[in-house]
């Protein structure tokens, strides 16, 4: 987010049965705030965040689980997807109305510099628009997270470039983790 902004890392886990609203635990850790929480969601929709209940996050997603909540909605071809989100920083918050919307086809500028048509699909949570997607043929090109982007790239080397240290160091541990069989 620009040369001065502040270094933002988030460690997250979601375990979920290829249905993320359906989550089964949740890990989530922040370095930088020191915030860390853990969620358990028993198979009666039950859930408790650091060991204690949680009645109001019952059918609700984590907001860093809106990326799985994405590629299902592209698998299953759905125009627009509603839930309830909870944010795993703070998990005693009531709960937010998102939405994720198609739409259209818009001009994308992608990390190479090169412009691409691909559909925008747009959350809305509480009402405000936030995140948006770019996707082409069912795939995430390219994604607003409120200012911070990311894109899609197959080269680890160029994802890396010009990264701070610590954050490239994390991004090839992962990715180490993802060619040994690591999950969402």
């Amino acid at each position: 987010m620009g040369e001065d902004g502040p270094l933002y890392l988030v460690d997250h886990v979601v375990d979920h049965d290829g249905d993320a609203r359906r989550w089964r635990r949740f890990a989530y850790a922040s370095p930088s705030s020191e915030s860390q929480h853990y969620g358990t969601r028993d198979a009666d929709g039950t859930v408790h965040v650091d060991g204690a209940p949680a009645p109001s996050l019952t059918d609700t997603i984590g907001a860093y689980g809106e990326h799985l909540v994405l590629r299902q909605m592209l698998r299953d071809d759905a125009d627009a997807v509603s839930y309830l989100q909870f944010d795993e920083s703070e998990p005693d918050q009531d709960p937010q109305a998102a939405e994720l919307h198609r739409i259209g086809i818009e001009a994308t500028q992608l990390l190479d510099g090169s412009s691409v048509d691909a559909e925008r699909i747009q959350l809305v949570l509480a009402g405000h628009r936030t995140n948006a997607h770019w996707c082409i043929d069912g795939v995430v090109v390219k994604s607003d997270w409120c200012g911070a982007q990311s894109f899609l790239v197959d080269d680890l080397d160029a994802l890396r470039a010009g990264l701070d240290s610590e954050v490239a160091a994390r991004i090839s541990e992962f990715a180490e983790q993802a060619a040994d069989g690591g999950s969402d």
